[in-house]
């Protein structure tokens, strides 16, 4: 994994140009595991470390982060106004093109996909789709999904379970959640 020894080399760099004497005490910390969910165990999910203490953005390059670890199972529910009955992780890699995390409802669902693009094939898939302002570089929503070109990431994300207005709010909102910790 790449970002680990990215972040060490950034703080070795920056203890030596600082005259710091902390030089000799870092070390590369273990990689966080992903935890195991259950349905008893979903109320209390927070993200991981990885998701809190990632340096920099992946907007232009970078691994697509885990979507489950962008968002919190409390700001799922905040968000959505609806309990957690269980999480589908995609079971993917780092490096991975493509990431997705579901999180099923008693009565409805939030999905978010995140996946690499470029501006002209995110252009291709708005034939149909009705524009969004104020979200992303472009955004726009078709089917149900919202969609959203951030750099060079695509934010998908499909929420149900109230009217179709209700829904889209919603979708807004994960947005605005999800893009600052992309």
């Amino acid at each position: 994994m790449k970002r680990p020894r990215l972040a060490a080399a950034a703080l070795v760099t920056f203890l030596s140009l600082t005259g710091c004497s902390l030089l000799d005490k870092v070390q590369a910390a273990p990689a966080p595991t992903p935890a195991a969910t259950t349905a008893t165990d979903e109320a209390t999910a927070e993200p991981t470390p990885s998701s809190e203490s990632k340096i920099g953005s992946v907007k232009d390059s970078g691994d697509i982060p885990d979507p489950c670890t962008l968002l919190s199972d409390a700001e799922v529910k905040q968000l959505t106004g609806r309990e957690i009955s269980q999480r589908d992780e995609d079971g993917a890699s780092p490096g991975d093109a493509a990431r997705f995390c579901q999180w099923q409802q008693p009565s409805g669902q939030l999905a978010v996909f995140l996946s690499r693009t470029t501006p002209s094939d995110y252009e291709v898939q708005i034939d149909g789709a009705t524009e969004v302002d104020g979200l992303g570089e472009k955004a726009f929503t078709l089917a149900g999904h919202l969609y959203v070109l951030y750099g060079t990431v695509q934010v998908d994300v499909y929420s149900r379970g109230d009217s179709d207005d209700e829904n889209a709010a919603k979708e807004k909102d994960v947005v605005n959640v999800l893009l600052p910790k992309i």
